[in-house]
């Protein structure tokens, strides 16, 4: 898991790499070539958002992470649009990955997962406690793909696992969030004008208090899930120690 921590942040600075690269190069040109992206996809109209779904589906069920689409809903759509189409596309890969792993692809992934020991544990740890681990497991920094097939495999309850996946919500939010603000920001470097504005202050802040709760959010998922993975391997072994 801790170097899952590295692997979700590397999306942020690639971005905000990008972003300052930008910004830097571009200055004022930056905001007309905005305003024709943001016409491009108004005028697709609902089909931009079918589509973007369609390839969020596709891309992360090959294991891309979901951040790198989430923020770039986020400069397209909007926060409120794009945390729509991005809610929506969790859910129907989360499906889609849930059915590969139980109906397809159940052997190949067991086979994976019993050389990875972490990812061993963790599922018998999932068959102990099933729903609650779940939702820890959307909170800590993992990739949501792999748990869809980690859990798809272990044969828990798809009801069950389609309301834990909503507890992606907070790091679906941020990434979307973390996407608008970026488009924000290349706006304001391109603006004749040069005062900052309340509601440029409110939005930058909102995205670091953002950060700092989803960072202490995820690392206390990461101990409980720790914590559950301990507790399950310590009631596999007890009745073993018994028998013997």
């Amino acid at each position: 898991m801790t170097r899952e921590y590295s692997r979700k942040a590397i999306p942020y600075l690639v971005v905000g790499l990008i972003l300052s690269i930008v910004l830097v190069v571009g200055g004022r040109e930056v905001e007309p070539h905005i305003n024709v992206l943001e016409s491009w996809i108004s005028n697709l109209g609902p089909w931009g958002v079918l589509a973007f779904i369609g390839i969020y589906v596709v891309v992360t069920s090959l294991l891309v992470p979901e951040s790198v689409l989430s923020i770039i809903a986020g400069a397209l759509f909007g926060p409120s649009l794009g945390f729509m189409a991005v809610l929506t596309g969790s859910l129907v890969a989360a499906t889609l990955q849930f059915a590969l792993s139980r109906k397809l692809l159940r052997s190949r992934i067991q086979r994976i997962i019993s050389s990875r020991p972490s990812l061993a544990a963790i599922q018998r740890a999932v068959k102990h406690n099933e729903f609650r681990l779940q939702v820890l497991l959307r909170l800590a920094p993992l990739n949501p793909a792999s748990i869809n097939y980690l859990l798809g495999a272990a044969g828990v309850r798809f009801f069950g696992f389609l309301i834990a996946c909503l507890a992606l919500t907070p790091h679906l939010l941020l990434e979307v969030y973390f996407g608008h603000v970026g488009k924000h920001a290349a706006r304001l470097a391109g603006s004749t004008g040069t005062t900052t504005h309340l509601h440029d202050l409110a939005l930058f802040g909102g995205l670091v208090a953002g950060v700092v709760v989803l960072i202490f959010i995820s690392r206390l998922a990461h101990k409980a899930v720790s914590q559950a993975v301990t507790e399950a391997d310590a009631k596999i072994a007890k009745p073993e120690n018994n028998a013997a």
